[in-house]
């Protein structure tokens, strides 16, 4: 059997693809007292949690807290679930911690089909463009880490050349065309036309033989 521990790695070192819609295990003892006062069960031996990976629209790359846990060897120990709390941490503040992934974790998985169900209804109900975003991968490489809705847009202007932003895809498509469109998170520098908030077009397009997303101002 395999012993576990060496099959552990990095959050931030793994592909958010890898992670989104697994059950994985996350080492992160500092959480344990977080779970005991929402009335998880916790052994004295856990030293971590199962937990569900998903995309928030806004807050990103996040788990759904299962139940507290810890590996031993080549096994892992669950403890009992609490359906009656919801906990939800946020992949950024886990980033340095190790991780199991699925395919090492050998445990009954239709046990937590309630949380995938929960998940889908809560995060992915009425985003169905934002959901067709995320399937593009040629977008992977200007999406934010640990946000994969949220993609760097170069700005164009003959009034200040250019300016890099960050935007939260919304909708695929409009009129018929097959753009992007995302609001701006951040307030614009040099495109005084442009505020925080607004939506804006953006089209992934080649330029200077590399690819890139635009919106010309």
């Amino acid at each position: 059997m395999e012993n576990l521990e060496l099959c552990l790695k990095k959050l931030e070192d793994e592909n958010w693809r890898e992670l989104t819609n697994t059950i994985v295990y996350i080492r992160c003892s500092q959480k344990l007292e977080l779970l005991k006062n929402a009335g998880f069960k916790v052994d004295p031996r856990n030293d971590g949690f199962l937990a569900l990976c998903f995309i928030d629209h806004v807050k990103g790359l996040s788990f759904y807290v299962i139940s507290a846990a810890h590996i031993s060897g080549a096994d892992i120990f669950v403890s009992p679930q609490n359906k009656s709390s919801a906990i939800i941490l946020t992949a950024q503040t886990l980033k340095d911690c190790p991780y199991l992934n699925q395919q090492y974790i050998a445990i009954d998985f239709s046990l937590y089909a309630d949380y995938v169900q929960t998940v889908k209804k809560e995060y992915e109900q009425g985003i169905d463009d934002v959901l067709y975003i995320r399937d593009i991968t040629e977008l992977d490489d200007f999406r934010k880490p640990f946000f994969p809705d949220d993609i760097e847009v170069l700005l164009l202007g003959k009034d200040f050349g250019q300016e890099r932003i960050f935007v939260r895809s919304e909708h695929y498509g409009q009129e018929g065309q097959n753009g992007l469109t995302g609001m701006l998170l951040e307030q614009p520098v040099k495109a005084k036309g442009l505020n925080k908030g607004d939506l804006i077009d953006f089209m992934l397009v080649e330029r200077n033989g590399k690819l890139c997303t635009v919106h010309v101002v």
